[in-house]
């Protein structure tokens, strides 16, 4: 899979319409946008769409002398005013450099890159050759099956990656939307009471919360011991493990 080094971690959603995760790979290969993007779809989703906070974590290796880095962004073949991301997510662009992008030939330098120094976006020539980042899309799926707690976790870890993790008041909102055509009224998360305290199977933070308002059971009876979204009061819910109720994975590793 040539010279891809994954250089971040699971980063929570910001302001994207339907993925809650991407993890992004710096590529050290010299290529045209074009060719970059066949990469990126080949061997992972597609080139990276980056928001602003990400942007700022991309870290490249220093030893790399190249100062730009293509990433998913470029005019829209439809309307040449409007810059899109190639993996066609909804992200605002509102990390351009000052003075970016030049307007100076919009019609000739037509794809986005990332400067190494202060990592804000230019517009250039799509021909250059540049390294670039590939991401790979982490995606909440609604499983119309129902299992148990212990059954749906197994389930998401042969099928998927792993059950859910709702570790952000975005997440939470999405997985909402996404179970709108569940079968039971309680969906299965990660969430997980065992040891004296709850805790994401996936091995997320449990610092965002969204328990219901008798709050956090410090010690749930025995059969209340894993975590169940109530899509309907948008709230967390001990329940019982042996329930066996719809779940949301998440999608590919």
């Amino acid at each position: 899979m040539k010279a891809a080094v994954a250089v971040l971690l699971f980063l929570s959603l910001f302001r994207l319409s339907f993925s809650l995760y991407r993890k992004h790979f710096f590529v050290n290969e010299l290529m045209t946008w074009e060719d970059a993007q066949t990469y990126c779809r080949e061997y992972h989703d597609d080139l990276s769409t980056v928001s602003t906070e990400e942007a700022q974590l991309l870290s490249p290796n220093p030893r790399v002398s190249y100062y730009w880095f293509w990433i998913g962004l470029h005019i829209s073949p439809n309307n040449p005013e409007q810059w899109i991301w190639s993996g066609g997510e909804d992200e605002e662009i509102d990390n351009w450099d000052t003075g970016e992008p030049t307007l100076a030939n919009p019609y000739i330098e037509k794809c986005g890159v990332v400067r190494k120094y202060n990592y804000k976006l230019h517009n250039a020539l799509c021909s250059l050759h540049l390294p670039f980042y590939c991401m790979q899309v982490f995606e909440p799926i609604l499983v119309h099956q129902n299992k148990t707690w212990d059954e749906a976790l197994d389930y998401c870890r042969q099928t998927y990656t792993d059950l859910a993790s709702l570790r952000s008041q975005m997440i939470m909102a999405e997985a909402i939307k996404n179970t709108i055509t569940s079968q039971t009224a309680y969906v299965w998360t990660g969430l997980r009471f065992l040891a004296g305290h709850w805790f994401w199977v996936s091995g997320h933070n449990l610092r965002y919360k969204a328990w219901s308002k008798e709050g956090e059971l410090q010690c749930p009876a025995r059969n209340l011991r894993c975590g169940a979204l109530d899509r309907e009061n948008n709230i967390w819910r001990p329940n019982n493990c042996e329930d066996k109720l719809n779940f949301l994975c998440l999608k590919k590793l």
